[in-house]
């Protein structure tokens, strides 16, 4: 990845992308109420891959619920099926979605032009932060954030065919929008 000053003038040269449609959340159930989907405060309390603990509010979806449940560490036994004796019941939210500013990590020409690829984008955040070290992703998020984009779309970790998104409700311009659809709520196995 380059230095994030190095990040923030490649930002400025690669060209947004426009994304519409309908993605999933994954909450707790406690959190399912539509304005707690959309806040984004637990990620900036907490973090997430793309935003430090404690630095900006992020919303983060993905457009397949099976492969969020695993992004999220939802308990899966050896053999591959949920353990829901466990878990906490997790609620999927539709959110639909107008953006004007993406940065399309999916595509390849992108992370060539940030200087970074598909293995760093993947990392495990836990490497980082046993360090108390920030990752290579939360610095892109950061510059990302700084130059005023409205959110990233990512491979996922776990699946090469999925893209997850993350969005920035603070940089959200007229026109864009976040609209969580009614919750969906999971008790049982996803197949």
């Amino acid at each position: 990845m380059k230095s994030p000053r190095a990040l923030r003038a490649a930002l400025r040269k690669i060209g947004a992308v426009p994304l519409s449609g309908t993605a999933v959340r994954l909450v707790d159930e406690k959190w399912s109420l539509p304005e707690d989907v959309i806040s984004g405060e637990g990620a900036r309390t907490k973090g997430g891959r793309y935003n430090a603990p404690g630095s900006f509010r992020a919303v983060y979806l993905t457009e397949n619920a099976e492969v969020g449940l695993v992004e999220i560490g939802f308990p899966i036994s050896a053999g591959g099926q949920y353990a829901l004796e466990n878990a906490v019941r997790v609620t999927v939210v539709p959110v639909r979605f107008r953006l004007a500013r993406a940065l399309n990590l999916c595509d390849y020409e992108v992370r060539i032009r940030l200087g970074t690829d598909a293995d760093e984008i993947k990392l495990p955040l836990e490497l980082f932060e046993a360090k108390g070290q920030r990752t290579p992703t939360q610095i892109l998020g950061h510059a990302v954030f700084k130059e005023g984009w409205s959110a990233i779309q990512y491979p996922s970790r776990h699946d090469s065919e999925v893209c997850n998104l993350v969005v920035f409700p603070d940089n959200l311009s007229e026109g864009e929008y976040l609209h969580p659809q009614k919750p969906k709520r999971q008790t049982t196995r996803l197949a």
